[in-house]
């Protein structure tokens, strides 16, 4: 009986130690998160939003939320992502690459006018 108890206190203590390491590693993944300012554009299909130093982020999740931003300034929350765009050329072999992209979580209006850097 004495080692029941004790082999069920082990594996409760196991299951509790689990437990902490996923919460650990789940906290982990959010401290990437941090907000951009500047004007938002949308051209060649994608949303982009170039910074006062003339970088120019991709945006990528929540379209709906930038649609009524473009042509503003306006600061983003998010974080860095990469997004895989395939490359493949007919009759070609398959390829794809990875562009940098920056995944928006909320946007706040700045103002309601920008003018980008000059490229």
């Amino acid at each position: 009986m004495r080692k029941t108890w004790l082999l069920i206190l082990v594996l409760l203590f196991s299951a509790a130690w689990l437990q902490a390491q996923s919460s650990g590693q789940a906290s982990g993944k959010t401290s990437g998160v941090t907000t951009i300012q500047g004007c938002l554009q949308f051209t060649d299909g994608h949303y982009r939003l170039t910074d006062s130093s003339g970088t120019v982020y991709q945006l990528s999740n929540d379209a709906n939320k930038l649609t009524h931003h473009v042509g503003h300034e306006v600061k983003i929350t998010g974080a860095p992502g990469v997004r895989t765009v395939d490359t493949t050329i007919q009759g070609a072999a398959s390829s794809a690459k990875e562009v940098p992209v920056f995944k928006v979580k909320t946007v706040t209006h700045v103002a309601d006018t920008c003018t980008p850097p000059a490229k």
